[in-house]
Order: C-alpha cells, then structure tokens, then sequence
C-alpha cells in the first residue's frame, strides 16, 4: 500500500538532506508503493547524488503536511524518483520544517496589552521570538504577524526559553487552535522562503 493517499498528487513538495539543508522544491507527481516521483515544470531539479537520505516535507491544505523519509534513486532536472520511503515521528515534523526570519510580530498578553516582538523562526508548530520582557512557561499569548496578510491572530502557549545577547529573551511557543486558514497561509510563507533561499544559493 502506498505512503501517501493520492489526494497529496500535484502537492507542493520541499526536499532536504539529512542535516536540514534545502536541496530544492517541486510538485509530487506520482505516488506508487516502492517510490515517489517529484517534477518541476521549469525542468530546474539540481541531480542528487544517487542513494543520498533525503527528508521530503509535502503538504495539502485539505489533508495537511506530511514529512517522509527515503533515498534519491533517479535525480534529473525534470524528475526525483525517491525510494525506500518511511515516514517521520510526529515530534520530528516539527523540527524539519522551520525556518528562520527576521520579521516583526505583536504580541498580546492576558490584559490585552500590545508589545512588539523579534520573531527568529516559524514552523508548522510554533515559533521563537525574542524580546526584553519575559513570559513564564505556559504562559498563553495571542501574536499577531503582518507579514502574513490579512490573518487572525495566532493563539500559543510558552514551552521553553532561549537565552539572548543584549538583555533578550528567547520564547519558544507552541501554536494552539490552529485553524486550517492559517496553518495555509503559514506553509505558503514559509514555502515562498525557501524559494527565496533557493534563488540565493542558485
């Protein structure tokens, strides 16, 4: 039976290596049993050494974001064919897909007071922002983020801290109550990023 459903053909698709580094993006072609192939409609695809563990992140707005696991079999500048494919630990998803952003956000508190606040990554589950005030962990927060667009505010509680330079605090926060609008608007920003990088790289 195959990894994925077919819904998750023509899904927007990013592959990385091992460590996390971006290799290129594309759209899920086909989905079969043994394998995945993934095409490029610039034909643009950079080779992948044959064999290399890549991690495959893919997302649906309908079904939502899957994160594979597997081995480049075929690598050209019109198609990835990936092998030996499993899927990765719902801790894991988390982790592979984040990136960092120098971007502003407000944050709310419990008094409906407004401070802005040094966003330094954002993923699917969360993000870290730092700022010279501190929130205790599990602390609720509601954020609000301009450079998504017209969005409602993000609701999440604090899980951790981070230690800064200059006096700042670090706040990783959990996303609670996500909707599907905005977990939607999160991967196309997020997606429209790592083109951005891969533009830079090429």
């Amino acid at each position: 039976m195959p990894i994925l459903e077919d819904a998750y053909v023509g899904a927007s698709c990013v592959i990385k290596t091992k460590s996390n580094d971006l290799l290129t993006m594309g759209t899920l072609q086909k989905i079969k049993e043994s394998y995945l192939d993934i095409s490029n409609t610039r034909n643009e695809l950079p080779e992948i050494p044959y064999n290399m563990l890549v991690k495959i992140e893919i997302y649906n707005s309908q079904i939502g974001f899957r994160v594979l696991l597997g081995s480049v079999y075929i690598s050209s500048s019109k198609l990835v064919r990936i092998i030996n494919l499993s899927e990765a630990a719902a801790s894991e998803k988390r982790e592979f897909f984040r990136i960092n952003v120098r971007e502003y956000g407000y944050l709310y508190d419990e008094n409906a007071d407004e401070f802005e606040v040094e966003l330094v990554d954002i993923s699917l589950g969360g993000l870290l922002f730092k700022s010279k005030r501190e929130y205790s962990i599990g602390t609720y927060l509601t954020i609000r983020i301009p450079i998504l667009g017209n969005t409602n505010a993000f609701h999440c509680i604090v899980r951790r801290h981070v230690e800064f330079d200059k006096g700042y605090m670090g706040c990783g926060c959990e996303f609670t109550e996500l909707t599907m609008l905005q977990e939607d608007q999160l991967y196309k920003f997020m997606l429209k990023k790592q083109n951005d990088q891969l533009k830079r790289v090429r």
